[in-house]
């Protein structure tokens, strides 16, 4: 009888922990960005980067639409898309190696590519691709990329980059 009495206690309070809004602890804060825009590529230079690209669709014009780096401001990146964009309209992840161009990620524009993620020493990429029946604007094909910097200084992607 005492057992189950002290069982029975017990779980009253595990219950009442739980209830009381126990939960795990968080993930660490990130840590501040110390990198500065002399660390990466100045803006002539990803001008020229994109001036390499091939010609976008018929009106329409290359331009910067996001960028950012490694935590430890060496590999930065520019995702280029098109001035009148359609949900599928092909873009570009250009690298450099603080201020010196690393190239494309892919050699052909690609639609569908978003920066996930960054981290100390790489550069997280999510392609998606339409499959089947896939409307243009929810494709189902969908690969994650990570890219950094090789020990030779060119960029190598961990992961295989998925076919167009």
């Amino acid at each position: 009888m005492r057992l189950s009495r002290l069982s029975a206690v017990l779980l009253s309070l595990g219950f009442l922990a739980v209830g009381c809004g126990w939960s795990p602890p968080s993930a660490p804060p990130p840590k501040p960005d110390t990198c500065t825009p002399a660390d990466g590529p100045a803006a002539d230079t990803v001008a020229q980067e994109i001036a390499k690209l091939p010609a976008p669709k018929a009106g329409s014009e290359w331009t910067k639409v996001n960028e950012g780096h490694t935590s430890n401001c060496r590999l930065y990146w520019v995702q280029v898309g098109q001035t009148n964009p359609e949900p599928n309209s092909p873009g570009q992840l250009l690298f450099f190696d603080r201020q010196t161009p690393l190239g494309p990620a892919t050699p052909e524009p690609r639609p569908y590519i978003n920066v996930v993620t960054n981290a100390d020493d790489s550069v997280v990429v999510n392609y998606q691709w339409q499959q089947g029946q896939d409307s243009p604007k929810a494709p189902t094909g969908i690969a994650t990329v990570r890219f950094r910097i090789g020990d030779d200084g060119k960029l190598v992607a961990v992961d295989p980059i998925p076919k167009p």
